[in-house]
């Protein structure tokens, strides 16, 4: 996505958010505020980003932007890259560095194209050299697509039986394998579903986005909203239309990777 921001400057917060990312930057950019370092630095050419358990950071967006985003399905980054799932959550890093060659050429041949339809080509088959012969989902990877489906909201005590494993066993390798406990991970499923439900709808009330995703009340989903971005649904809707457009996000069906184009935030 391309977003001329010449004339202003944009704040945009970067709540808790489930996947990990690889964001690739080809036009100005664009300025990480971390709340509780104090500090504020410029993003990566290629941003590695972990899963996001609260709000911890802000972009401040000016010029033309020009970024595109890999945003991985459970399980799909560590497939391709051999690096846990657990050892990004509330970090990130500069993904060149972290994943070497390969990521730093896919930069380069992304940057040769602009359209989005021609990036995800160029990303897909890229990413598709570095896919393993034979994959197999573990059960902890099936029981977090099961979690996305019903938007999180699912028992976390009927999946670790489902899964074969001990509730302890499993809350342990979910949490390595995915990032987040699991817990937490419905709860950010929840949250991420309630925006995108908004965004693709902006007359549906809080109220019934609230019943449909089995909070237990308004004020439930708000107590939410809050732990996991700072702010009410009202407030963080107005500020997150960016992220949660369904418009630019095209998904595969078979696990490992979706892709969306836009300013993702990275840290």
């Amino acid at each position: 996505m391309q977003d001329a921001l010449a004339e202003r400057e944009s704040l945009q917060p970067v709540p808790a958010r489930s996947p990990q990312i690889l964001e690739f930057m080809f036009g100005q950019p664009y300025q990480v505020h971390l709340i509780e370092q104090g500090r504020t630095q410029e993003v990566s050419a290629v941003a590695l980003v972990g899963a996001r358990t609260a709000r911890s950071a802000e972009l401040l967006l000016s010029g033309a932007v020009d970024a595109f985003t890999i945003v991985f399905q459970p399980g799909g980054f560590a497939s391709l890259f051999k690096v846990p799932a657990a050892a990004l959550t509330n970090e990130a890093f500069d993904g060149a560095d972290v994943l070497g060659q390969p990521v730093r050429e896919l930069y380069a041949r992304l940057g040769e194209v602009s359209a989005f339809a021609a990036r995800v080509q160029v990303a897909d088959a890229m990413l598709a050299r570095l896919r393993p012969e034979r994959e197999a989902l573990s059960p902890v990877v099936r029981t977090a697509l099961a979690m996305i489906r019903s938007s999180g909201s699912i028992r976390v005590d009927a999946l670790a039986r489902h899964s074969g494993l001990g509730v302890r066993q499993f809350e342990r390798r979910f949490s390595g394998e995915i990032g987040v406990a699991p817990k937490l991970y419905a709860r950010i499923l929840r949250f991420e579903s309630a925006l995108q439900r908004r965004a693709a709808a902006p007359a549906t009330r809080w109220t019934d986005i609230a019943h449909e995703l089995g909070y237990h009340d308004q004020m439930h989903m708000v107590h939410d909203f809050t732990r996991l971005s700072g702010d009410t649904p009202q407030a963080i809707a107005r500020q997150l239309d960016m992220f949660v457009q369904p418009a630019v996000l095209t998904a595969e069906s078979r696990p490992g990777r979706r892709f969306t184009s836009g300013p993702g935030p990275p840290s």
